[in-house]
Order: C-alpha cells, then sequence, then structure tokens
C-alpha cells in the first residue's frame, strides 16, 4: 500500500495524536530526508472557516515566537481533496508528555517537577511577551524530551490579543480542558497571562500529588469546582514540599487572576530554586546531551569565568553590586499601569511635563527590571512616544517611534499591531518636521503592506488610505 503524502514531500507513517483541530502525524520530510510532525485538519471541519482560519492561526503563533521549548514551524498549506484540508508541518518531538510520566511513575520527585515547572514556565515567558496565551495547558500537552528538556505543545486553542486588545477566539467559547480551565475562562471573562499560570499550576500540583486537583462526573461539575471549591493544599498529601514553592503553586490555582503570580518570570524564578537535575529520572536517556552542555555555557556564573588575579578586595568589588538586583526584585509591573494612568491623567490636564517626568522614571526602572522588549515595557515606552507628540516634542518622539518600530519589529514581525501603529505615528512627526515625501513614503509602504495582508476592506487599512489623502491634502 503506496503511503499517503502531502504536499507532493511529506509521507505520513503513522498516526501519533489527535489535537483540538485534527490528527498529527509522524511524517517524513523527503527533500530534506528528516523526520517530522504533520498536523492535518479533521475533514468533518472543512464546514467551519473559523476552524481553519484558526488552524492557521496557530501556525502563525508558533512561528513568530521563537523558543528551544516550541516545535519549530516548517511549513503550512493546503492538502487538496474533498474535502481541502489545512495542514501544518512542524519538528517531530519525541519523548514523554508529563501525562506518560504520571501513569508510569505516580508522583515525582520535588526537584523534578520543579525542574519542569521551570522549564514550562520559561516558555510561556516567551509566548507573553508577545501577549500569545496558550489556554489548553495540560499534562498532554507538556512533554520531556529524551534529553530532560520541556517542550510545550498544541497552541491550536491560543488567544492572542490584536490592536484593539479583542480576542482571536469568540467570545463565550467554551474552548479548553475542564480540568485545566481557569475561572475567568470558563465564565468568558478576560484572559490574561495568569489564565496560563492557573492551569500550570493544577499540573504541577498533580505530579507531586499524582491525582488531578478537579474531577467531576460530567464537565459542568468541573467547572463549577473551578470556579468556587479551592484547590487542597499541596503539602497535605506532600508534607516535604518546600513550604515556598508549596506557597507558590497554592497561588497559582487561586481563583482570582490578581491574586495570583505576577507573571511566568515570577514562577520561573521560584522553581528554579528548588530544581534538581532531571537525569535522576531513567526515561532521561541522553544523560550527556549537547543541549544540557550549551545550557550549562549560557547560565554560569560570571565568578567562575573570573581570573583570580583579577579579583579585587571582596567588600570593594561586590558592594556596589548588591544594591541592583534589590531594586530590580522589588520592581512591580503593576507600578508601570500606574505610572502609566497617572501620566494620561496628567497629560489630560494639559500637564505634560509631569506626565513625562513620571512614566520616564518608571519606564528606567522597569527596563532594567524586565528588559526594553517586554510587553508591559513596549505599552510604556508606546505612551511615553505619544506624551512627547503630544506635546509637541516631535524631534525626541519620532527618535522614540523609531526605536519602537525597530524593536517591535525585531521582537514580533512588520504587521504587529503596535509595529504598524508606532510607523503611523512616526509618518505624523515627519510631518511636523516638514519631512512630508519621507512620510509619505512610509506610510505608502505600510499601505502597501496592509493592502496585500488584509486586503481594500479592513479597516486598517481604510484609516492609512484616509491618513495619506490628508497629508496631501494639506
Amino acid at each position: 500500500m503506496q503511503p499517503q503524502v502531502v504536499a507532493g514531500r511529506y509521507e505520513l507513517v503513522r498516526s501519533v495524536g489527535a489535537g483540538g483541530m485534527g490528527q498529527v502525524f509522524e511524517g517524513f520530510d523527503r527533500n530534506l530526508k528528516r523526520r517530522i510532525a504533520l498536523k492535518l485538519t479533521s475533514a468533518n471541519l472543512d464546514a467551519g472557516p473559523e476552524w481553519t482560519k484558526r488552524f492557521y492561526r496557530e501556525a502563525e503563533l508558533m512561528a513568530g515566537v521563537s523558543h528551544p521549548g516550541m516545535p519549530t514551524i516548517h511549513d503550512a498549506g493546503i492538502h487538496p481533496g474533498h474535502p481541502d484540508r489545512p495542514f501544518l508541518v512542524m519538528e517531530f518531538v519525541e519523548g514523554r508528555t508529563w501525562e506518560q510520566l504520571l501513569a508510569h511513575r505516580g508522583p515525582l520527585p520535588i526537584g523534578v517537577v520543579a525542574s519542569l515547572g521551570a522549564q514550562a514556565a520559561a516558555v510561556l515567558a516567551a509566548t507573553h511577551r508577545h501577549r500569545v496565551y496558550h489556554r489548553d495547558l495540560k499534562p498532554a500537552n507538556l512533554m520531556m524530551c529524551d534529553n530532560g528538556t520541556v517542550k510545550v505543545l498544541d497552541f491550536g486553542l491560543a488567544v492572542a490579543l490584536d490592536g484593539d486588545f479583542t480576542r482571536y477566539s469568540n467570545t463565550g467559547q467554551t474552548l479548553g480542558t475542564p480540568a485545566f480551565m481557569a475561572p475567568e475562562q470558563i465564565e468568558g471573562d478576560e484572559i490574561v497571562p495568569q489564565t496560563d499560570l492557573y492551569a500550570l499550576g493544577l499540573v504541577l500540583h498533580e505530579l507531586l500529588t499524582g491525582r488531578r486537583v478537579m474531577t467531576g462526573s460530567n464537565p459542568y461539575v468541573v467547572w463549577r469546582d473551578q470556579v468556587h471549591t479551592p484547590a487542597p493544599d499541596i503539602r497535605l498529601d506532600r508534607g516535604d514540599t518546600p513550604l515556598e514553592m508549596a506557597s507558590l503553586i497554592m497561588s497559582m490555582v487561586e481563583k482570582m487572576p490578581s491574586h495570583r503570580p505576577e507573571d511566568a518570570a515570577t514562577v520561573h524564578n521560584v522553581l528554579l530554586r528548588h530544581a534538581t537535575q532531571i537525569a535522576v529520572l531513567p526515561e532521561v536517556g541522553d544523560r550527556h546531551s549537547p543541549v544540557h552542555m550549551y545550557a550549562r555555557a549560557v547560565s554560569a556564573p560570571a565568578a567562575s569565568r573570573t581570573a583570580p588575579t583579577m579579583v579585587a578586595d571582596a567588600q570593594s568589588t561586590f558592594a556596589p553590586s548588591v544594591s541592583a538586583p534589590e531594586t530590580t526584585k522589588s520592581f512591580s509591573r503593576g507600578e508601570i499601569r500606574a505610572a502609566m494612568r497617572s501620566a494620561r491623567e496628567f497629560a489630560d490636564q494639559s500637564r505634560y511635563q509631569q506626565a513625562i517626568q513620571e512614566l520616564s522614571h518608571v519606564l528606567e526602572a522597569a527596563q532594567l527590571a524586565l528588559g526594553s522588549r517586554d510587553v508591559d515595557v513596549f505599552d510604556a515606552r508606546i505612551e511615553l512616544a505619544d506624551l512627547r507628540f503630544e506635546s509637541g516634542n516631535y524631534p525626541v518622539a519620532a527618535g522614540l517611534f523609531l526605536g519602537l518600530v525597530d524593536d517591535l519589529t525585531a521582537e514580533r514581525g512588520p504587521y504587529d499591531e503596535q509595529a504598524m501603529y508606532c510607523r503611523r505615528q512616526l509618518a505624523g512627526c515627519k510631518v511636523h518636521l516638514g519631512q512630508v515625501r519621507d512620510a509619505l513614503a512610509e506610510l505608502g509602504r505600510l499601505h502597501g503592506q496592509m493592502l496585500a495582508r488584509y486586503g481594500a476592506d479592513d479597516k486598517r487599512v481604510i484609516d492609512i488610505g484616509a491618513q495619506i489623502t490628508h497629508i496631501r491634502a494639506t
């Protein structure tokens, strides 16, 4: 029997599972002579264009976030037939899902759970930076590879926020796995980073105790308990769990998102303090993996690379550097949002100097703590650039918007909503600076890109066209 071949090159070897929207196969790329994973939409989804749209959205989301803890996207397309079926080609990931680990071993060692959880949190930190939320984290969607590294799988139900802060998937749709759904997800409220942290907390709880936290005779019972019933204290079943780690996990499964950890980085940092070598598990077959060599080189402390002859007096060498990390640790994302609200209130009263001073001070601390490309830092940077623009300081505003365009495009690609917004604002600065020709050229390029991607009826395309017309008329 001849094997099924997709797109003339991807030979399907065997079915390895099913995701939210289709079947996943192990395959072989005849052109590049390598194993691949190929996801093919279910034939019965052809009547629903939203499913096809969401399938392609998964490809975009995964391809747009580069992280070793996510499968690499190789290709996407349409497999002709009756009906036509979209397909997605990915890196083939070999290992065991956390569900399989639990079924085989039961409760896992505390240090191993901390290591697995820290890796998963690092992946979430990467996706959340792009405002991409998985929304279906569960043991079956988390895999431990043979070298001990973790891969987060199946972003088919992921939520991404666009420029208008609307969710990609329809409001009110109850999509996900009941046993790992956060209360706000069940009730159709806003999906936030803490939605994924809730699911990860339930997964970690299960890895430590060997028992599912939320169970019931039907999905409605589970949903009710997710909303109203607190998770059992993990130390009742695993009294040897370090207090800090137990407190973290219990905070992750709080019902109110505001009561959960601030972000995935916070979860990662705490778990990392309790992580041990994952190679204690027999399932880790490659104990001398080059991946570990690479990771050790990246994470090696500076002290280990300092020649003894270069070390000065301990007090004078280390005293100045002790205070900086403390400032970083005490910084809260809430300070960014509070500073933005306060700055906007000042701006509404035309008190731009106070607005800019307050936001600049907090933004400086935020960039030190979180980096210049953090999602909340990007928001604050845009707000500061807008304030400079509104106050009439177009040269400074132009420089800020130019830096934002470069960073946003490098981080998220040219079609990111905020990147496109900053390009429009940069053009506006150039008009005020008398650089009308440059402004029209920039807007013309943006209009062409948007037109090709979204079509002439898209509101953003229409708005840019109107902006070009207005500039030409003035």
